[in-house]
């Protein structure tokens, strides 16, 4: 059984071992459907139409759209929550030991500044550039807030399972200390999840490198977890107007990624004791990135668009730490805390790809609809100028664990009057892990966040309207967007008693507004 582990897992003898795994890494790959008002009524199907702030963040073509200079900001409201089913038993979100319950927060998705310069061409009639515009924008590609509650019935499975299968082929002796536990931590080549299981009275070696758990009872388990953050996007975009046939467009993008989370994994052993095991993740960083697009109208009606945005290389810190409290039988309860640790490194975020088209009803209205395909699969952990360390297995993982991504729009847009508009959309990504994906974790790693979640898919759900005159504009949106997840508390396949997933909803209820000059 150890070997199999050591074929799989990810061993580094001479340095801590808590760089992100692919769980980790699928977080920051899929961006949201956010935007301006218009943008997200039409569940983002703006590769194609163009014309519109956050449309340009998708195909930078639709910047050549533009007829007349416009400043645009957009405000909204976020209300989250999620509701978990685990072995039967239902959890409908309330305030958790954290302090949270249902989120509500009050944001800023979009500030765009487009500057539209006619041509001379565009007053003499002639064809070739009719206009060169430029942008200055700012978009919220992603906000991470969730909070997460996960309550099961007694269990037959529990942690201390898969503590004990970790810890195979380290002695007692391995584990145990002299006058400071820090000895341990200190230890490149001893995972702490192994100090925690022996130092917790949580296993029990019965051989020279073989463990079981010291539980015999049922277990309940619970699982919390807080997330807060966002993935920030500032861009300078250039596009030009061809004969009114033909759009071209480009944009540089600087991205600010700020990530939090806070999660918590508790056992109760009835008669027997409790522990829970809670570690924090603070990743900061920044990458760039380039976009380029096309936009083409074949007749007055229909238009073509495609785009390609480029890897973003991004340069990222982890700060990472974690604590064990337990009680067990005639044991004193005393926490014991993990090293805090800090690591620098680089991600690759994959290649994307939008092909889309769109169909203008005349005067009164249009429908679009826009394929997106992440190559996610592609991603790459990399080492930062400071760091020598090897990524290549958990690169190599990436194809075990993560799917290339695929993401379907459609929109629609009628007008009622020549001001006032209705829109509606509908999009849908697939599952971004595998259904049998497992997270596996180096040997010597100083995470304890065995825990992790399987992708299915999101689903969004879409409308708004907007009133229009000349100068000005003001649109409102409402998007529901559904994630389906399946929990795994620990990877359950090795053990002879095994865990039951949950199935986790989060639902995130967006109200947008934007208001728009134009001059």
């Amino acid at each position: 059984m150890k070997k199999s582990m050591i074929a799989m897992a990810l061993f580094f003898s001479c340095t801590y071992a808590i760089a992100q795994t692919e769980f980790d890494a699928s977080k920051y790959i899929q961006t949201d459907i956010n935007g301006t008002a218009r943008y997200m009524s039409m569940a983002g199907a703006f590769g194609a139409l163009g014309g519109d702030a956050s449309a340009i963040k998708d195909n930078p073509a639709g910047l050549g759209i533009y007829r007349k200079s416009e400043i645009v900001g957009t405000m909204n409201t976020l209300m989250q929550n999620s509701t978990s089913n685990w072995k039967f038993t239902d959890n409908n979100l309330s305030k958790n030991s954290y302090g949270y319950g249902d989120m509500y927060k009050i944001g800023a998705n979009n500030f765009s500044f487009v500057l539209a310069t006619p041509t001379l061409k565009s007053e003499s009639g002639t064809n070739g550039l009719q206009s060169s515009n430029w942008s200055f924008s700012y978009n919220r590609l992603k906000n991470f807030d969730r909070n997460i509650n996960i309550k099961s019935g007694a269990s037959q499975s529990s942690m201390t399972d898969y503590l004990a299968y970790f810890s195979e082929g380290f002695y007692a002796i391995d584990l145990q200390y002299g006058r400071n536990i820090n000895e341990l931590f200190d230890n490149p080549n001893i995972p702490t999840l192994s100090v925690y299981g022996y130092q917790g009275f949580l296993m029990d070696s019965v051989s020279k490198g073989n463990w079981l758990s010291s539980i015999s009872n049922k277990v309940t388990p619970s699982y919390q977890l807080l997330e807060k953050g966002h993935l920030d996007e500032y861009s300078i975009g250039w596009a030009g107007n061809f004969s009114n046939v033909f759009f071209l467009g480009a944009t540089i993008n600087y991205q600010a990624l700020n990530y939090t989370a806070i999660s918590k994994y508790s056992e109760t052993f009835g008669s027997e004791g409790n522990m829970n095991i809670g570690d924090t993740l603070y990743t900061k960083g920044n990458g760039v990135n380039l976009n380029i697009g096309m936009i083409a109208c074949p007749t007055d009606n229909i238009r073509l668009g495609l785009s390609l945005h480029t890897p973003t290389i991004f340069s990222l810190t982890d700060d990472y730490y974690s604590t064990l409290v337990y009680t067990r039988e005639k044991i004193v309860n005393m926490p014991i805390t993990g090293p805090a640790i800090r690591k620098y490194y680089q991600f690759q975020n994959p290649m994307q790809l939008n092909a889309s088209i769109a169909y203008i009803l005349g005067t009164k209205g249009l429908i679009s609809a826009e394929y997106v395909y992440n190559n996610y699969t592609g991603s790459r952990l990399m080492s930062d100028s400071g760091n020598s360390q090897d990524y290549s297995d958990e690169n190599d993982g990436m194809k075990q664990v993560l799917n290339d991504v695929r993401t379907i729009k459609i929109g629609a847009e009628y007008k009622l009057t020549n001001n006032f508009s209705l829109r509606a959309g509908y999009a849908n990504t697939n599952n971004g892990t595998k259904p049998d994906a497992e997270k596996l974790l180096q040997l010597n790693t100083k995470r304890v966040d065995v825990e992790y979640f399987l992708q299915n898919n999101t689903n969004y759900f879409t409308a708004g309207f907007g009133y229009r005159e000349a100068s000005w504009f003001i649109d409102f949106a409402y998007m529901n967007k559904i994630l389906d997840e399946t929990f795994y508390p620990y990877r359950t396949s090795v053990l002879a008693n095994k865990a039951n997933p949950a199935s986790v909803i989060t639902n995130n209820n967006n109200a947008v507004i934007t208001l728009g000059l134009k001059f």
